[in-house]
C-alpha cells in the first residue's frame, strides 16, 4: 500500500515538472534543507533586496531551484592566498 502511495507521488512530481516547463518549487523550509550553505536571514535578505525571486502564494513562499542555484553561482569567488577579501556570506 504505502509503495502504491509513493509511486503516485512520484509520478504527480513528475507530471508536475513537466507542466511546469522544468519548474520545480520549493518552500522556504525545503529551501534552507536542500540549500545548507543559505540561512533563513540570508534568504530573507536576498529576496529583500531582489536577488531571488519568490512565488508568493498566500502566505507562503516557494522559490524556483533554478533561481536559487543560479543565486549561488553568482555568490561564488576565487580567493587567492596573498588576496584578502571582504565578502558578506550568504
Amino acid at each position: 500500500m504505502l509503495i502504491e502511495i509513493g509511486t503516485i507521488i512520484n509520478k504527480y512530481q513528475k507530471q508536475n515538472e513537466v507542466n511546469n516547463g522544468g519548474q520545480i518549487l520549493l518552500k522556504t523550509k525545503e529551501v534552507l534543507n536542500r540549500y545548507p550553505a543559505i540561512s533563513n536571514y540570508g534568504l530573507n535578505e536576498a529576496i529583500k533586496n531582489g536577488f531571488i525571486p519568490v512565488v508568493k502564494i498566500g502566505k507562503l513562499n516557494y522559490f524556483d531551484v533554478k533561481d536559487i542555484e543560479k543565486y549561488l553561482a553568482s555568490n561564488k569567488i576565487v580567493v587567492n592566498e596573498n588576496e584578502k577579501v571582504n565578502k558578506k556570506y550568504v
